[in-house]
């Protein structure tokens, strides 16, 4: 049997999310019929094998529907990649460890992060580590992936799941134009926030939303009352602010998000522990924090690390969760995709039914998202066909949403280029510019904090 396409999973051992993503991919009739390759890749052995031994189960419990289907595994990323037309990422280069330096490191300066892995100290050095891998694995997409060699034709695409998303997309495109689309969930997860704001049924609400990952803003919400005679799409910001009034206790633990959208007239899609870390309006005094928290832990309470603390309970149970669900009598199909887009992307492309995401691209010559830099990452609409990817341009941000934009693209920006040339100082520059660190620190404590998080980490940082 050859398998329609391949498809190669670098960062298998991620057993939670590799699980869901790969099972939305097995979700849709049309690629399980006509077969795939999935190829697990991890330089951790013992995940993937847990999670080649599950598949496998996965494929001998669903027998007939999964005929088509093959797995294998590996620890050879070049392997893994070979001929693969889709490559899915979801690394974290230095696991825990690292991760707790990006945290423990900044607080000493005063530098608190509740997340910690998209902007600021955290984010960026997360980020240079991730692109010493993701360097590799663009090189062996080029040179051994699908149509390798070929001019013309399709490419392979790189589906990256890694944050700091729009960084990592970004050097990657820069390293193959038009290879890599950043995926996230923010949109989705928010649309279906703002729908339940307004009260309305799926097919009752629109929406628009653009701007950079983590700092997308919905410039139109529309809503249409389809129990109404002649009912017409109408702006439904009136609604919520409405509903607001009627019932404050609404917003939940959402008291950023909320102040952000009362400052700038839109509402915008990262939870507010982690809008609070790439602004500088909320992290910088204890009376703020306090005055914003929306809850007593996770995200809204924007505690420091608390999305690290999380990581290492939730660390600390994988392997056991993993044994119990492969001592199941049987493991049923998924015959529906979660509302991750990367499985609806490969199913658009292979059979050319099109598909509606929002998604991290190049803002080529600035045509996307006309007053944003040209050839910055920016999170737009996308279309996804046999054709490829089409984004939709022509998209002009408000001025406060402009702004606050650019605060975080020019940090991404120095550190893309920063990592390019293997230079410190660029790097140092880059968090000097984050809006959170440059509310509590001074260039001189910010270049202290670089460099110790550099001596701290330069085991994964080759080349600086």
């Amino acid at each position: 049997m050859n398998p329609m396409f391949k498809l190669a999973f670098i960062g298998a051992g991620s057993i939670v999310f590799a699980k869901r993503l790969i099972r939305d991919i097995l979700s849709h009739e049309k690629l399980r019929k006509n077969g795939m390759l999935i190829s697990l890749e991890d330089i951790d052995k013992h995940r993937l094998d847990l999670m080649y031994k599950y598949f496998q189960k996965y494929k001998d419990d669903n027998a007939k529907e999964l005929e088509n289907v093959q797995f294998d595994a590996t620890t050879d990323q070049r392997k893994s990649i070979a001929d693969a037309k889709y490559v899915i990422s979801a690394i974290q280069v230095g696991g825990l460890d690292a991760y707790k330096l990006d945290l423990e490191i900044p607080l000493k300066y005063g530098v608190s992060q509740c997340v910690g892995d998209s902007m600021g100290p955290g984010g960026m050095f997360r980020g240079l580590r991730s692109m010493v891998a993701f360097e590799s694995i663009i090189k062996d997409m080029r040179e051994v992936g699908y149509n390798a060699g070929v001019k013309g034709g399709a490419r392979p695409l790189f589906l990256n799941y890694t944050n700091p998303m729009a960084t990592n997309t970004w050097f990657c495109n820069v390293m193959w134009p038009g290879s890599t689309v950043g995926l996230c969930h923010g949109v989705q997860g928010t649309s279906d926030q703002l729908r339940m704001y307004i009260g309305a049924a799926p097919d009752e609400f629109s929406f628009l939303c653009a701007g950079i990952n983590h700092m997308a803003w919905f410039l139109e919400i529309w809503f249409k009352d389809y129990t109404a005679k002649d009912a017409k799409w109408q702006d439904a910001y009136p609604i919520i602010w409405e509903h607001f009034k009627e019932e404050p206790g609404m917003i939940g633990g959402e008291k950023v998000r909320w102040d952000m959208m009362k400052a700038t007239g839109y509402y915008m899609t990262e939870s507010s522990g982690h809008l609070s870390e790439y602004l500088p309006y909320y992290r910088k005094r204890k009376d703020l924090l306090e005055k914003y928290r929306g809850a007593k832990q996770g995200f809204d309470s924007l505690e420091h690390a608390s999305y690290y603390t999380s990581n290492v309970a939730s660390a600390n149970k994988l392997d056991d969760t993993f044994e119990k669900e492969l001592a199941m009598a049987r493991i049923p199909l998924d015959l529906h995709a979660s509302s991750e887009y990367g499985s609806r992307i490969i199913n658009a492309i292979e059979t050319n039914q099109p598909f509606r995401f929002n998604g991290n691209v190049m803002n080529v010559k600035g045509s996307l998202i006309t007053n944003l830099p040209a050839d910055c990452c920016v999170e737009v609409p996308v279309f996804a066909d046999y054709h490829g990817l089409h984004p939709q341009g022509g998209i002009e941000l408000p001025t406060a949403c402009q702004a606050l934009c650019i605060s975080n693209i020019m940090v991404q920006k120095a550190t893309v280029e920063g990592f390019i040339a293997k230079d410190k100082e660029k790097i140092y520059q880059a968090i000097l510019l984050d809006p959170n660190t440059a509310s509590v620190c001074s260039p001189e404590e910010i270049r202290s904090m670089v460099d110790e998080l550099f001596k701290a980490e330069a085991k994964w940082l080759p080349g600086f």
